[in-house]
């Protein structure tokens, strides 16, 4: 990648492709929008009087990378006489890393940086911490850390997202497609508390279409996964049903129709195993309404 902004204020977003195939534009350019959205979100809590734009997006076979620069005002850092580079580094690291990071159970922040925090010191990260705390339970941060998950979780292209220093270097932790729809808060796990016994997970899934329900209600429908049984989910997706009802939908019956799902899944802890117990379709992100 290139750039012409300096180190201590950038930051590469990494996406981890598929092998073979390429990011949705639109996918791609909504995640750019919420992950600044929730960037500006961690820096309200941080540093209120930081700029964060988002540079470049520079694509190679298997990755994109979005270069994300963090302006910090000068006269703020210099009221920490702990050196002007360095704090701006470390407000950096907490910044980024307050999106990824989920305080229930989580990974400390070496595990996202790896090599990037190595030569951090004890009050370095002491510091840090400190400043990724203050994120901690703002509703407006988590929000926004939801939105940009659920952004990634519309195409399946994308199997996974990590952020480094370094432009154009894979980041040391890639966060797997696996675990966007944990991060959208549709369920989370307290170690404090007892395991539930229900949980709602999100997946966005490729299919095939078997068996419709021609009616503009919500009816179950049946599909298959590649390699998968069929499987039933009730199509509660309006926006869709009402394109099939006017016939403004970009496809026409037939046998293998495929379609791209997200489907909120319903699930039940039975001994230790967690059972599906109902699939709704949420959304149908193809094929798309005409």
């Amino acid at each position: 990648m290139v750039g012409g902004s300096s180190a201590e204020g950038s930051l590469s977003l990494y996406f981890d492709l598929k092998q073979g195939e390429k990011a949705d534009l639109e996918v791609v350019a909504q995640a750019a929008i919420d992950w600044v959205a929730a960037l500006r979100a961690v820096a309200q809590e941080i540093d209120p009087e930081a700029n964060i734009r988002v540079e470049i997006v520079d694509a190679v076979e298997g990755s994109l990378s979005l270069n994300t620069v963090l302006d910090f005002l000068e006269n703020q850092a210099a009221k920490f006489d702990d050196g002007v580079g360095r704090h701006w580094r470390l407000k950096k690291l907490a910044i980024a890393l307050a999106v990824f990071v989920v305080f229930t159970g989580a990974p400390t922040y070496d595990f996202y940086f790896g090599d990037d925090t190595k030569e951090l010191s004890e009050e370095d990260r002491k510091r840090l911490d400190e400043l990724i705390q203050l994120t901690k339970d703002k509703p407006a941060v988590e929000e926004r850390k939801r939105e940009f998950f659920r952004s990634l979780e519309k195409d399946p292209s994308i199997k996974g997202v990590g952020v480094t220093e370094k432009r154009g270097r894979i980041p040391a932790v890639i966060i797997p497609s696996t675990q966007f729809a944990e991060r959208t808060g549709l369920w989370i796990i307290d170690d404090d508390h007892e395991e539930p016994k229900k949980r709602t997970i999100n997946q966005t899934i490729k299919v095939q279409l078997i068996n419709p329900a021609l009616i503009n209600k919500p009816r179950s429908w049946r599909f298959q996964a590649p390699g998968m049984p069929e499987f039933s989910a009730i199509m509660k997706d309006k926006r869709f049903l009402a394109a099939l009802a006017n016939n403004h939908l970009q496809e026409h019956l037939r046998i293998g129709i495929p379609m791209t799902l997200r489907l909120q899944i319903e699930e039940k802890n039975e001994g230790g195993i967690w059972v599906p117990q109902r699939r709704i379709v949420t959304e149908v992100i193809s094929p798309k309404p005409g």
